[in-house]
């Protein structure tokens, strides 16, 4: 029972802790943050198409690597899928950035930090919803993470959008 305990508030754990890692990168990251967000926004079917080769080849070369009785390519594996995880959590960044503007209209106090855990939370609750989330949400978004972290690194930047109040059609009230 003892390990039912553990494994459950490792969980609990880790699920508390990715809003917090998501904002933390916003944070940290604001620039590369905004041009993911922009990357994602404009763009998702492209980043998809980039993200599936380049996951393939991370995925290819982390099981390859591995399989290998030489510590060193087993150490370039697991360097390999550290690098893997990175581009796929600032991507998530972004995302969450992306999300939480969405949610501005609908929310009433709003500001950049309510925004980012909104955002945060909406896509950690998206990727937990069971069969659906597991294995078709998470693994597609994901992809589509990496091939905007991807992009944005490599490829031209694109403007980062700016929508006012205005043109979403909200006033306060």
């Amino acid at each position: 029972m003892a390990d039912v305990y553990t494994v459950t508030f490792i969980l609990i754990g880790m699920l508390l802790s990715l809003p917090g890692l998501l904002i933390g990168i916003n944070l940290l990251l604001p620039k590369t943050a905004e041009r993911i967000e922009a990357r994602i926004a404009e763009k998702p079917g492209r980043n998809l198409f980039i993200g599936i080769p380049v996951t393939a080849a991370f995925a290819l070369w982390i099981a390859l690597a591995s399989s290998t009785g030489s510590g060193i390519l087993r150490g370039s594996a697991f360097l390999a899928g550290g690098v893997w995880m990175a581009l796929g959590t600032i991507g998530a960044a972004g995302l969450a950035r992306m999300l939480g503007n969405r949610l501005k209209p609908l929310a009433s106090p709003t500001s950049e930090l309510t925004n980012l855990l909104r955002g945060a939370v909406v896509f950690e609750f998206a990727c937990l919803f069971p069969l659906v989330g597991w294995f078709v949400f998470a693994p597609i978004v994901g992809m589509m993470l990496v091939g905007a972290s991807v992009s944005s690194i490599r490829r031209k930047r694109l403007p980062v959008m700016v929508v006012s109040e205005q043109e979403l059609g909200v006033s306060e009230i």
